[in-house]
């Protein structure tokens, strides 16, 4: 703990320093969870420890953003929107990684039962999680992980996410920021991809009228 908060007001500091408006978290505990896992105990370190990181980073003005993922323990999404609820900071918000997403609301990958399965996959996920989004990775799913761990982040257009309805609802649910940052963890030859994935983006922002 003593560590941790250590190391995050380094990186507040750096993130000011530097003029970098935003700071990173995740609750890096693997999952499934153990078979003796104290829930309630291991909710109430994490909404601590978190709600202490905003008020940190709210004093040189920084937002945190969560990063839920399949591999991380609360992956749930009613799990993720009663954090989000309880932290109950301004600057703190979710940051919705669109593969994530989706293997959390459509495959409840890596789960404990019982399953949180959303009917309507990322698209309701984001509808729920209105004005909570405060960061955004673009990214398609092809339904696996990677090593069994984290989401694999397929190339743009050869998953199954349809962008061209889950980005509008994310952005009708109030992300307004400029950032669509295009996430390629641990996918092979990612600098070389990364020009089809924009070219991806700027055709469907013109299809959408966006600019």
């Amino acid at each position: 703990m003593k560590k941790y908060r250590e190391f995050f007001q380094r990186s507040v500091d750096f993130c000011s320093d530097c003029g970098i408006p935003i700071i990173r978290v995740d609750t890096v505990s693997p999952t499934p969870v153990p078979l003796h896992f104290d829930y309630e105990a291991t909710w109430r370190r994490v909404k601590e420890m978190f709600s202490w990181c905003a008020d940190i980073a709210k004093d040189k003005n920084l937002l945190v953003v969560w990063e839920f993922e399949p591999g991380f323990i609360f992956n749930k999404p009613h799990e993720v929107i009663r954090l989000i609820g309880e932290i109950n900071r301004s600057n703190f918000k979710v940051l919705f990684d669109t593969c994530h997403a989706h293997m959390c609301s459509v495959q409840a990958a890596k789960q404990t039962p019982p399953l949180d399965k959303l009917k309507g996959g990322a698209q309701e996920f984001a509808h729920l999680l209105h004005g909570q989004i405060g960061h955004l990775h673009v990214i398609d799913s092809d339904n696996t992980l990677h090593d069994n761990e984290t989401s694999t982040h397929a190339p743009l257009g050869t998953g199954v996410l349809d962008f061209k309805t889950l980005l509008p609802a994310i952005v009708d649910r109030g992300y307004d920021s400029e950032w669509f940052s295009i996430d390629l963890c641990f996918w092979p030859n990612a600098w070389e991809i990364t020009e089809s994935c924009k070219k991806y983006l700027d055709n469907l922002f013109q299809e959408l009228g966006w600019k």
